[in-house]
């Protein structure tokens, strides 16, 4: 019987430590449960303050951005023009602006309307506008003609 007794022994001091280790390996998963509930609920928290960014976003900036992109854009085409239309007056001999016929718009304003509101030899004023009608630039160059002076 003594080899039996010799044998056991070993097992009871086994025991006791796979008990240790049960115990501290519970004592891990509530830890590790613990920590992984507490950032599943962080990225949660993210995932929808990045939803609702994301919801702003596409409601608000892009028609602002649009808005002021195609005005700059127009104003661009204005300017061009402005160029066009002085650098012909300061070639010309009798230092006027363009006719109509003699008029080519730059290629800044292919996707807009130039609106001539007055147009002389010695002066003009033009809108750029969208493909709804909207006034994007205005621009006005030279001296309007002087009315006659009356005499007396």
């Amino acid at each position: 019987m003594a080899g039996r007794a010799g044998a056991r022994l070993p097992r009871v001091k086994a025991l006791p430590l796979l008990l240790c280790s049960v115990l501290l390996c519970g004592c891990q998963d509530r830890e590790a449960r613990a920590e992984n509930a507490a950032l599943q609920a962080r990225v949660t928290e993210l995932e929808a303050q990045v939803r609702a960014m994301q919801g702003e976003q596409a409601t608000a900036l892009p028609a602002d951005a649009q808005n002021v992109t195609e005005r700059a854009a127009g104003q661009n085409c204005a300017n061009a023009l402005t160029r066009t239309l002085e650098v012909f007056r300061e070639d010309s001999l009798d230092d006027r602006y363009p006719s109509a016929a003699q008029t080519q718009l730059p290629a800044e304003c292919v996707d807009f309307r130039v609106n001539w509101v007055a147009r002389s030899e010695r002066a003009y004023t033009f809108t750029v506008t969208d493909g709804s009608g909207r006034e994007l630039a205005r621009q006005s160059g030279g001296a309007p003609t002087a009315a006659p002076a009356s005499g007396g």
